[in-house]
């Protein structure tokens, strides 16, 4: 085997190894590709994700071996009604890909919600929504920006496949429509101009 081929698989070795511990990565834009993981570019285009692309079919087994089994968390289906609802919220445009969407907000995803659960919002649903919003943010099937209240779709949605994307148009056409999104008003930033002496 060529040195070429030796520092590629340790190159290929080193990523998945980070990927398997730390989830999808953030990275530059200009770090080479990844054998066997998916690039998704942010939705401004200054940083890539990289997802593992999984076999289509893979089990449990599989899923282990390759270091990425399916993820648990609490409450799982409350945490499933979640992403259910935000990819309404943030799939607007179902004929297009579901990656990157568009900026959901707290206000949608309680509305939905409500509408789904079929009665007017408990105080104790912003709790629950609020948890299975953190929970969907740490394992990167959501961006959730507790700041602004705002919910984009995250970067392990780019596996989804043909029969995923689907079965979630189906689901998507079940659930209440959201209100239009009022997003936060984030200022301008200021661009710095030099002063040039005569």
């Amino acid at each position: 085997m060529s040195t070429e081929a030796v520092e590629r698989r340790l190159y290929n070795a080193l990523w998945w190894a980070k990927v398997q511990s730390a989830g999808p990565l953030e990275v530059d834009p200009e770090t080479p590709a990844v054998a066997g993981l998916t690039r998704a570019a942010s939705p401004d285009g200054s940083t890539v994700w990289l997802v593992p692309t999984l076999p289509s079919g893979a089990g449990h087994s599989v899923l282990e071996e390759l270091g990425a089994p399916p993820v648990a968390v609490e409450q799982p289906n409350e945490t499933a009604r979640l992403l259910a609802i935000c990819v309404t919220c943030c799939w607007t445009d179902r004929s297009a890909p579901a990656w990157p969407g568009v900026t959901g907000t707290l206000a949608q995803i309680r509305s939905v919600y409500a509408g789904m659960r079929g009665r007017a919002e408990q105080s104790s649903d912003l709790t629950l929504i609020i948890g299975s919003l953190r929970r969907l943010h740490a394992t990167h099937w959501i961006r959730w920006d507790e700041k602004t209240a705002e919910v984009r779709l995250g970067p392990r949605v780019v596996t989804w496949t043909a029969t995923d994307l689907s079965t979630l148009r189906d689901l998507c056409r079940h659930l209440p429509e959201p209100p239009p999104a009022e997003l936060s008003t984030r200022p301008e930033p200021v661009e710095r101009q030099e002063v040039l002496d005569d």
